[in-house]
């Protein structure tokens, strides 16, 4: 048995229902040797540039992990970006994005495993810029382990779009960590697609630490077979966060034995005056012996703060199958037509023509939706 152990929980629930933290408990060797993924820039505007981790620079604080949180508990060979020398990393180790002004056009980035691969990106939006980072996940191996960790530092009155879309091959386990740090006014916006791979452990952390700072994120997964999908975010309004914002969506599907954790964390901190978070979470169920597991959060320390969670858990409506069978649609049909609509839905927030190709033929061929 292995002994990784990856998001843990911020507060701690009964120790009998398993859910404060995932431990991988597969054939995962503990000493694995990660290469460097491949990078294949799709499309890059001009005003965004790859520049040398060496040459980043930023007032804001480093943000913590979701995923990672006690890098000593991890057991593998894998340095995070602030363990490291900056001065020894070159761009190969590290993909280093930074926005110098507002900008439509995404930068769409293939990010290639093979076989036990391992990614570090940093995405920089510079005060008053804006920009969109599309990172797709692909591999080429029929399996392995596939470990990516994104840093995003939204300094004033800039906005960051990061979207992830994971299309793995089954075989793989997919470890997945963003954390983002926002300045005043400034704004994070994550769009994320689980669709791949055997087992995946995700998780997102957002510092909210400066006067209006806001987050939102849209999440969409599918799971089938005996595939997993273990997930955890945090938003933290931290204590200089005046009137800060959240809201946090995940949608998915689980069918025959596939299984899903959910933790979802609002945490505001003492003097986060006029703060709000919301987070909701829609699970279908399509399969009895599927199997899902929530914990949606809030932790309050100030009292002028507004705060709303939910989960929503359940299986397709007698009513609407009844309605599509009358129409022509088959039962098992109708379960792909709604599993895809969820993963559609969220795809279009990404608003990428090619993308969302990508996205709908890896739904035809490898999802069987």
């Amino acid at each position: 048995m292995s002994n990784l152990i990856l998001n843990n929980s911020p507060a701690l629930t009964w120790t009998w229902l398993r859910m404060n933290k995932a431990r991988i408990e597969d054939d995962l060797n503990s000493s694995i040797d990660f290469s460097n993924a491949e990078y294949n820039i799709i499309s890059k505007p001009e005003s965004v540039k790859i520049i040398d981790l060496k040459d980043f620079s930023t007032k804001l604080k480093t943000p913590l992990s979701a995923v990672f949180n006690k890098t000593s508990e991890l057991g593998i060979q894998y340095k995070s970006v602030e363990e490291e020398n900056v001065t020894e990393l070159s761009a190969k180790d590290t993909l280093v994005i930074q926005a110098s002004k507002k900008e439509t056009d995404p930068i769409v980035i293939n990010v290639k495993a093979k076989g036990n691969t391992a990614s570090n990106q940093i995405i920089h939006a510079l005060s008053g810029s804006e920009v969109k980072v599309i990172l797709i996940s692909e591999s080429e191996n029929e399996e392995g382990v596939n470990l990516i960790r994104t840093k995003c530092y939204a300094e004033q009155d800039s906005k960051i779009h990061i979207c992830k879309v994971q299309l793995l091959k089954n075989g793989y386990y997919h470890i997945d960590s963003t954390e983002n740090v926002c300045g005043e006014n400034a704004t994070v916006v994550y769009t994320e697609l689980q669709l791949g791979a055997k087992s995946v452990y995700t998780g997102s952390y957002t510092d909210l630490s400066d006067y209006k700072a806001s987050y939102k994120s849209d999440t969409a997964y599918f799971r089938k077979g005996n595939q997993k999908i273990d997930m955890n975010y945090v938003c933290c309004h931290n204590h200089q966060g005046k009137k800060t914002n959240c809201s946090m969506s995940v949608a998915g599907t689980l069918k025959e034995d596939a299984a899903k954790i959910y933790r979802g964390t609002i945490d505001f901190k003492k003097g986060c005056c006029g703060a709000k978070g919301n987070e909701i979470e829609e699970t279908l169920l399509l399969s009895p012996k599927a199997v899902n597991r929530s914990i949606p959060m809030i932790l309050c320390d100030e009292e002028d703060v507004e705060g709303e969670h939910g989960a929503t858990i359940g299986r397709l409506n007698d009513d609407m199958l009844f309605y599509m069978q009358t129409r022509g649609i088959p039962k098992n049909k109708a379960e792909r037509m709604i599993s895809r609509a969820k993963i559609i839905q969220v795809a279009n927030l990404i608003d990428h023509a090619c993308t969302m190709a990508q996205i709908e033929d890896y739904l035809d061929k490898e999802a069987g939706l």
